[in-house]
């Protein structure tokens, strides 16, 4: 009886240790998601926004930053633009952006990022198609709140990024997607 004790103990120890290597490899945090991280989640609901045409949003998420850039300059130009749209905003406000990829760029830590998404349109094309767009949004930091603006141009880009320190980019990718959906919403790096 002692040796099937000894047996048992020795067998139960052994399964012990070799599980410590497995909890302490779990045990790692694991990666974040997006919309688990401030400044990734204000600048992917500012891409929906823009993918909804929601033009008042677009004005009121930049607004708060006040002297920061706009798209819009004034609540009354961001009026006129829902106005004008309004039928096609109708068909797209509740809808929501499910399946992308991002690529965050840290340009001033706490300060200033960006974030290049790639998504798949809520519109159809001319072939009847929705196709893929890419967005590059810079969020930045003004009295502990975050404010995002698109960035449409090189130069813009240049402008926003010349003080600060790129490196590689954070990968973001919304849940549930496969590996070929991951190689497909990864957006291209963005070339400083």
């Amino acid at each position: 009886m002692k040796k099937i004790l000894t047996l048992i103990s020795i067998i139960s120890i052994v399964g012990v240790l070799a599980s410590c290597g497995k909890d302490a490899a779990n045990t790692e945090p694991k990666p974040k998601t997006c919309e688990q991280i401030e400044p990734c989640k204000t600048a992917l609901k500012y891409a929906t926004a823009v993918e909804q045409g929601a033009a008042l949003k677009i004005y009121e998420y930049e607004a708060k930053g006040k002297d920061g850039p706009h798209v819009y300059d004034s609540k009354e130009e961001a009026q006129e633009a829902m106005e004008l749209y309004y039928k096609d905003y109708k068909k797209y406000k509740d809808k929501k952006i499910e399946k992308y990829g991002a690529l965050g760029y840290t340009l001033q830590e706490n300060k200033s990022y960006l974030y290049k998404f790639k998504y798949k349109e809520f519109r159809k094309n001319e072939d009847g198609e929705k196709g893929l767009t890419t967005l590059i949004i810079h969020v930045y930091k003004k009295k502990d709140k975050y404010y995002p603006i698109e960035v449409f141009d090189y130069p813009d880009l240049k402008k926003i990024s010349a003080d600060g320190e790129k490196g590689l980019p954070d990968s973001y990718y919304s849940l549930g997607l496969s590996k070929d959906e991951k190689e497909k919403f990864r957006p291209k790096d963005i070339e400083f």
